[in-house]
Formats: C-alpha cells, sequence, structure tokens
C-alpha cells in the first residue's frame, strides 16, 4: 500500500442494522458532519465503536437523560465493529444499543 493512504480503512464489507440512538448523541454527530468533517454519521459511528475501550473488565455506564428520547435508525458499520460489539454483548451482557450509545457518548467527551 502506498504510504499517503494510511488513513484509509482495508475494504471491509459494510453491514445495516436498526439501532435506537439518543437523539442528543446523534444530534451532535449530525452537527459534526454538516460544519467540521468532511465524513458520514455513519462513519463516526464506526470511528465511535473502534475507539470504546473496556479497561480492566470495567463498563462505566451513564445515565440516559431523564427527558431523553431514542430514535431507531438505521445505520452501517463495518463488519468487524459489528463483531467487536457481539463479543462486548456477550462479555458483559450489555445490549447494542448500549454499546453503541456508549461509545458515542464516551468519544464525544473525549474531544
Amino acid at each position: 500500500m502506498q504510504k499517503g493512504f494510511y488513513r484509509f480503512y482495508k475494504k471491509e464489507n459494510w453491514i445495516n442494522r436498526n439501532v435506537e440512538i439518543e437523539d442528543t448523541l446523534y444530534t451532535e454527530l449530525k452537527s459534526i458532519v454538516d460544519n467540521e468533517l468532511d465524513t458520514s454519521i455513519n462513519k463516526l459511528i464506526d470511528a465511535c465503536v473502534e475507539n470504546f475501550k473496556v479497561e480492566n473488565d470495567t463498563v462505566i455506564y451513564y445515565k440516559k437523560p431523564k427527558n431523553e428520547i431514542t430514535i431507531a435508525r438505521s445505520i452501517r458499520l463495518r463488519e468487524s465493529m459489528w463483531t467487536k460489539l457481539d463479543k462486548l454483548k456477550k462479555d458483559y451482557d450489555i445490549s447494542l444499543y448500549k454499546l453503541i450509545n456508549m461509545s458515542i457518548k464516551y468519544t464525544l467527551e473525549d474531544n
């Protein structure tokens, strides 16, 4: 591979699934896509999942805000990210919905 292409991913299947995403988190991602980065919301969510780490076998939950609504959205992630989420789901008995929302929230807070 050419050195200048290091920032691109190797070809991989992208898989669609319906997942409930908190509206506030989705709105923040949409703002980033509209105003800051040349990307898509799906690719931002994919990056959030890729960066999501469980350290020392500890998952830190966050409480969903009281009046927060969740909306079922069709999202598209790389197959390897769905595999990662499925493994986390099995290892920690946490729903995909919660894992995806946690990964988005922690990534947004980290910036």
